[in-house]
């Protein structure tokens, strides 16, 4: 507290309005207790002098001279004042303190010469001796009109009463009281202060627990108060935007889409780890790095620039480079305004899949018309032929019959397998999986296609360990997806080609492989292969007979089971698919049962047929 500067300054202002009152209350009460004291000196001096006035006139008439010394004396011992006797001619004729021979003449004094011209005469000396000052009263003594003598009286103005000494040391204690009392006032009103200003500096940096210790009982005490529920609300404020805070960055970190947050300078503000990764940032972003040091996009600046320009939210498709793979990204920006600063939140999705999605949904809607549309013509214009005459015609109507017959049976298959592939996906996750003898569904497979295979001049061979090899699946939906293989397999090899049903087992997984010697797969089309309604060879496939919906049965049904399917191939050399199931082992048991979603992700796309 001692140390406090605003303890000093409260105290000294105090102390000087104690000595301003004090100088003030002495200036205005000192003179007039003088004079009232001089005032009352004059009448005692005018009393005595009354009273000694007649022993006067006599010791002036008589002549009298040492004797009268003696008596000023004993009159002066009883009365504490100074009594002279002045002839008109200023020479002391007796004096109360002796040694009247001795004295100057008296003439040129103030007060006698005022007694001589009035009557009474008044004046104020210092001793020459003590320095203390007399008031002297001089009165002028007369007979029949004739001035005979002066009588003059004095007292000292000092000791006239101890009134003027009283109030200078009623002053002075008063002044020191007031110092002493002030002393405590100012420690009191600082003490809270310099309490508040210690709690105040800890909330601003971040003690938020402090709080004022001393508490008066008055507006200091509620100021105090007022203070303590502050910081006390600041702490649950704060508390809650820390809270709030943790809340969001843990929202932010674990969101699928990218945030990051510029200022009005492009630095970047915050970001997650889902917008590193999609844009591809592999380096920590430090404070006030720019955006466009990150991402060197125009679009993405251009879009930052309009959301700034705008209320509403800015959207726009980023096409970029993703470790060597393009994806898009949609961005949407909007600015923000918040406790003084403004920025743009920019929030990037990757939509790569929903933009392949569309394109697959735009391609099967025209494969899908272009599909029906086909067989629909020709049916309708060997029709038409027929009705034109052509049905009398013994060499062309059974012909053109025959043609309409081929084309209504291409629409049979094509809806077969549309409508057998909206069935599929209807039932994935639903499927009732049991334990199935694969080596029987391949060699029974085999069997039914060995005269096509033979027909073709293609070998068809089957390579399988000795025994069952039980998987998890469906015996109708496992079936269907040999059949699917094996006949594509055919179709896309040549005369004196191999087709191979291989059978084993890779650890946990039963696995089969369609193996042939055909034309293969072009690299660029390989991804697609199990997309509907995809052909490698479009003219050859249509010639054979195929829908383009046969790989895209086999995947989703494989994967109905809880299965995988995938595709290697050399162009011009051959092609293998292989479809991996759930093994069981003999007594009835899973080996490491995986769910649909923990299968590994092979080429999703078209198909050969």
């Amino acid at each position: 507290m001692f140390r406090s500067r605003f303890f000093w300054k409260l105290y000294l202002a105090f102390a000087l309005v104690v000595f301003v009152a004090a100088l003030t209350i002495g200036l205005f009460v000192g003179g007039p207790l003088h004079r009232d004291r001089a005032d009352r000196l004059e009448a005692s001096l005018h009393y005595l002098s009354e009273s000694l006035e007649p022993y006067a006139i006599g010791v002036f008439q008589r002549g009298e001279g040492a004797q009268v010394d003696e008596r000023l004396r004993a009159v002066a011992g009883s009365t504490g004042a100074k009594i002279t006797l002045i002839a008109p001619s200023g020479l002391v004729i007796a004096d109360s303190d002796g040694g009247a021979t001795d004295l100057e003449s008296q003439l040129a004094r103030a007060e006698v010469q005022q007694a001589l011209r009035e009557g009474i005469g008044r004046a104020v000396h210092a001793d020459v001796q003590s320095g203390a000052e007399w008031v002297h009263l001089a009165r002028s003594l007369s007979e029949e009109g004739e001035t005979i003598g002066i009588l003059r009286v004095a007292l000292p103005l000092a000791g006239a009463d101890g009134g003027g000494d009283r109030v200078a040391l009623g002053l002075a204690a008063g002044v020191g009281i007031a110092l002493v009392i002030g002393f405590f006032l100012a420690r009191g009103i600082t003490r809270p202060i310099s309490e508040m200003s210690r709690t105040a500096e800890d909330l601003r940096n971040g003690l938020y627990q402090s709080r004022v210790r001393s508490r008066p009982n008055n507006e200091l005490g509620v100021l105090a108060g007022a203070l303590d529920r502050l910081g006390e609300e600041l702490t649950r404020r704060i508390a809650d935007v820390t809270s709030d805070e943790a809340q969001l960055r843990a929202m932010l970190a674990g969101m699928v889409e990218g945030v990051v947050g510029v200022d009005d300078d492009d630095r970047v503000v915050f970001s997650n780890r889902a917008a590193r990764e999609l844009l591809s940032i592999d380096r920590d972003v430090e404070p006030g790095t720019r955006i466009w040091e990150l991402v060197r996009r125009p679009e993405l600046d251009a879009l930052i620039q309009e959301a700034r320009g705008t209320d509403a939210a800015a959207r726009r498709e980023l096409v970029l480079d993703h470790g060597g793979r393009e994806i898009v990204l949609g961005a949407q920006a909007h600015s923000f305004r918040a406790a003084g600063t403004s920025g743009v939140v920019v929030v990037f999705d990757d939509i790569t899949d929903l933009r392949r999605l569309e394109r697959i949904r735009r391609d099967l809607v025209a494969n899908v018309s272009h599909e029906l549309k086909t067989p629909l013509t020709s049916i309708r214009g060997y029709v038409e032929t027929l009705l034109d005459g052509a049905l009398a015609d013994p060499l062309n109507n059974e012909r053109f019959l025959r043609k309409v017959q081929d084309n209504v049976m291409r629409l049979n298959h094509l809806v077969t397998d549309l409508l057998s592939l909206a069935r599929i996906e209807a039932q994935e996750g639903s499927l009732v999986l049991v334990e199935i003898d694969w080596r029987s569904i391949v060699t029974q497979a085999a069997r039914r296609h060995e005269g096509a295979a033979r027909l073709r001049g293609i070998d068809l061979r089957i390579e399988a360990p000795a025994g069952e090899l039980r998987v998890l699946g469906d015996a109708e939906s496992m079936t269907q997806v040999v059949d699917n293989l094996v006949d594509n397999a055919i179709k896309y090899t040549g005369e004196g080609g191999i087709v191979t049903l291989a059978l084993g087992k890779e650890g946990e997984r039963g696995v089969l492989e369609v193996r042939d010697s055909g034309i293969g797969i072009p690299p660029e089309d390989l991804e697609r292969i199990f997309e509907r309604f995809y052909r490698v060879d479009k003219a050859r496939s249509r010639a054979l007979g195929g829908t383009g919906l046969g790989l895209s049965i086999v995947k989703h049904l494989a994967q109905a089971m809880n299965g995988h399917v995938s595709v290697t191939s050399n162009a011009g050399r051959g092609s293998a698919f292989r479809v991996e199931l759930q093994l069981i082992e003999p007594r009835g048991e899973l080996l490491g049962h995986r769910g649909p979603d923990d299968a590994p992700d092979g080429p999703s796309g078209g198909n050969l047929d």
